[in-house]
């Protein structure tokens, strides 16, 4: 699929675009200039045709801290790898050195431009600062609103056409494989960015002993032995009593919280120095209560001594601390030295199925009449018979005499069917109870 490439300096609108043009926020929006640190990538599917997005951080002229100088270089590595950049200027308030600068790098990569003018909602400001628009040399400018929607269609039209014309065919496969979703989530500073790098290979998301570089849920669609993924490097979920509101913190929470409801699997990324913290398992009780995959990860085992005498300490910590997914594959990885991600990749692919997994209604009838032979239901309620209804959690209906069926006995119920019929390694179990008389 082709990439197309949104550059520009900070604060020209290039998230409000990108989120724009993919119809649905995504990349994190707010006037702080640099608050995209990392690339983020969507797919854009309009009618029948679709093309790979990608929202860079601005390219600063003189970047002047470590963040700045490791974002440019992963954009500049990007404009090689792109079929067609979008170079978004300031329509509103004109252009400044740094665009010039952007304009010159983009001609040396011989990299095929579209400028675009963005917030161009003012006709009368926009024609003042046009002359100088012109001056960068990509010609006339496609005037745009992203704010307001205002030429949007016609932009993509244009992104089509210039795609087509270079031989791409955009239409929609519809024998896409199915893609098996999985977000990578925990506190800040757990290293998911950096087992993210792992699994991929290749250092697409920015990387740092720094809490919180990663501000954006970023994603890339990659095939492992023949199966998609689509691995999610979701920001970190901090506590809430430590952001503000309306914060850039706050946005991540939001964003990551989407990145879990979106996911079929989330894989818990816990700090193997620090331990399973309070914040882990609220995070581990959104996955549950949300129906996902659930698979906790042990990262930066190899700055633990004595590792494999130390390996039956973090067990009972996970029994303890993480007890309601319980059910979840506990894995131990380093990041650094590669320890453990095949064994992520086999559980992700373990945990998936169980999710999508369906047991015979005979099955599940035969168990629970066992088990009721051995611990009866509580003094008035009766267990008729249940069924499977439904996967993505497994659910399954149990229709009783009307009587309230406690969370004790819901619970027996639910180890019953993975000890009797199917384990489903990872994924939660609903129980939805109906009164037949």
């Amino acid at each position: 699929m082709p990439t197309v490439l949104i550059v520009g300096k900070s604060n020209v609108g290039k998230s409000t675009l990108f989120n724009r043009l993919v119809g649905r926020k995504k990349s994190i929006v707010d006037d702080a200039e640099g608050v995209t640190r990392d690339a983020v990538s969507d797919r854009v599917v309009y009618y029948d045709k679709e093309f790979e997005l990608v929202d860079t951080c601005g390219i600063f002229e003189n970047p002047d801290d470590f963040f700045t100088k490791k974002s440019k270089e992963n954009t500049l590595k990007m404009l090689k790898e792109a079929d067609l950049v979008l170079f978004v200027v300031d329509g509103r308030n004109g252009i400044s050195s740094e665009d010039f600068y952007l304009a010159d790098l983009l001609r040396k990569s011989s990299v095929d431009v579209m400028l675009i003018a963005n917030k161009v909602e003012n006709e009368k400001k926009y024609l003042e600062v046009e002359p100088d628009i012109y001056t960068l040399g990509f010609g006339e400018p496609l005037k745009i609103s992203s704010e307001q929607g205002k030429n949007i269609d016609v932009l993509i039209e244009k992104i089509i056409d210039n795609l087509e014309n270079k031989g791409y065919d955009l239409k929609v496969k519809e024998d896409r494989k199915e893609i098996i979703r999985v977000s990578l989530v925990g506190r800040p500073n757990a290293g998911k960015s950096s087992l993210f790098n792992s699994i991929l290979n290749t250092e697409r998301a920015l990387v740092t002993p720094i809490p919180g570089t990663t501000r954006d849920s970023i994603d890339e669609l990659v095939d492992l032995n023949g199966k998609k993924y689509l691995f999610i490097d979701t920001a970190g979920l901090r506590r809430k009593s430590k952001i503000n509101y309306k914060s850039i913190d706050m946005y991540s929470n939001v964003r990551t919280v989407r990145s879990i409801e979106l996911s079929d699997v989330v894989v818990l990324v816990v700090d193997s120095v620090e331990g399973i913290t309070h914040q882990d398992q609220r995070i581990a009780g959104i996955a549950e209560k949300r129906g996902k995959a659930t698979i906790v990860v042990f990262n930066k085992i190899d700055l633990i001594k004595n590792f494999k005498e130390r390996k039956r300490e973090f067990l009972e910590q996970f029994e303890e601390k993480l007890y309601f997914i319980n059910y979840s594959p506990v894995i131990f990885t380093s990041a650094i030295t590669k320890a453990g991600i095949d064994s992520l990749i086999k559980s992700i692919d373990l945990v998936y199925n169980s999710l999508h997994h369906r047991v015979p209604t005979s099955a599940v009838n035969a168990a629970i009449q066992r088990m009721m032979m051995f611990t009866p239901p509580p003094r008035g309620l009766k267990i008729l018979y249940g069924t499977q209804v439904d996967i993505r959690p497994p659910t399954f209906l149990f229709f009783t005499n009307g009587r309230k069926v406690p969370e004790s006995y819901q619970n027996l119920i639910r180890r019953t069917i993975r000890e009797n019929i199917y384990p489903f390694v990872g994924a939660p179990i609903f129980l939805k109870f109906k009164s037949r008389h």
